[in-house]
């Protein structure tokens, strides 16, 4: 019988999938960005949060 190989190691603080409306040309900004346009967002998201309340 074979031995799972495991996959990637688990990360300390994994992401989280989830749906989420946006302007068509907020999402158009990002995307335009290229390739890792998501993480782009989420660094954008986290750099706003650092100077305003969630709440």
């Amino acid at each position: 019988m074979l031995k799972p190989k495991g996959g990637r190691p688990r990360k300390d603080s994994p992401k989280v999938f989830t749906g989420i409306r946006l302007d068509a040309e907020v999402l158009e900004a990002f995307r335009a960005t290229g390739k890792g346009w998501q993480t782009w967002m989420n660094d954008a998201l986290k750099e706003w949060l650092k100077d305003h309340s969630p709440a």
